[in-house]
């Protein structure tokens, strides 16, 4: 089988991108509600997608670096839980690898929380499996069969291979990744309940590394970062055209990439904001290349 260099998906992706990139975003206002008070403005705490961690981290760092006396925080979590705690001013600071859902609006709104919204890099989901597999790429058919438990083992997407139990690991419900993975390779539909729900990305490479028979999905700058595991190269259905460039790491040829996004509270805009504004200049987005992600512009 060979990779394509398209995907219809992505041509709204593609809009969504064009016109996130660069650009904030006023997501909650419209609320009797008092907004959150500002926090210490000697701290920012940063909490959210564990995709962007290492990427959170090396911005805090490099950051922190040139402000005497400002301490940033990263915390370890999930989108979902980001969001949240930023809506209880809990953090300064949510990493997301998705945007914000309409519940997370509404509670928004309700707090009289208002949201800002910045585009800091791109990613792709990595489809990953074990090194011993010999499996080189798969179709996301395919790949949708398996964690909606209609395909259960490896002969039946490849003849050559065994007919041994395919063992599918997934991300917890509150994860971005999982919630694009369902969406965009699911089609909205949940996964099977063979499926096992890893609390990380480190856990779910673990997994996958542990077992041969294995199969997950992750963000590609984890992936390949790491030989524990192996990226599938891949298509959008079995007789998709040839691609020159095998489903690479980039907008245009790789099927499921994603935008990253920072969100904060509008009340912390002096100090919240230039510490984003740093990610988003030429030195924040070197750092962006340097773990593998893809630049926001």
């Amino acid at each position: 089988m060979k990779s394509i260099n398209w995907h219809p998906r992505k041509l709204i992706l593609d809009k969504i991108l064009a016109a996130a990139c660069g650009v904030s975003f006023v997501l909650a206002g419209c609320s009797s509600a008092p907004p959150t008070a500002p926090r210490d403005t000697s701290s920012i705490v940063v909490q959210g997608s564990d995709t962007m961690e290492g990427l959170m981290q090396m911005w805090a760092n490099d950051y922190m670096a040139t402000k005497p006396g400002l301490q940033i925080a990263v915390k370890q979590g999930d989108t979902g839980s980001g969001i949240d705690d930023l809506l209880s001013g809990k953090i300064d600071l949510a990493a997301a690898s998705r945007e914000i859902s309409e519940t997370e609006n509404k509670t928004a709104h309700s707090k009289g929380v208002h949201l800002k919204r910045l585009m800091v890099a791109r990613d792709a989901i990595a489809i990953v499996v074990n090194p011993q597999n010999k499996l080189d790429e798969i179709d996301l058919g395919d790949l949708a069969k398996i964690y909606l438990g209609e395909t259960s083992t490896w002969k039946q997407i490849r003849k050559d291979l065994a007919a041994e139990p395919i063992r599918a690991f997934g991300r917890e419900s509150t994860s971005g990744t999982s919630d694009y993975f369902q969406e965009h390779v699911l089609s909205g539909k949940a996964v099977a309940p063979i499926v096992k729900v890893m609390p990380s990305s480190e856990a779910l490479i673990g997994a996958v590394m542990g077992n041969r028979l294995a199969i997950g999905f992750v963000g590609m700058a984890q992936a390949t970062s790491t030989d524990k595991v192996k990226v599938l190269k891949l298509k959008l259905t079995e007789k998709s055209p040839d691609s020159n460039q095998g489903g690479a790491l980039s907008g245009s040829d790789y099927p499921l990439s994603r935008p990253l996004y920072v969100y904060y509270n509008q009340a912390n805009e002096e100090r919240v904001g230039k510490f984003v504004g740093f990610c988003l200049s030429d030195d924040g987005q070197k750092s962006v290349k340097a773990l593998g992600f893809m630049p926001a512009h």
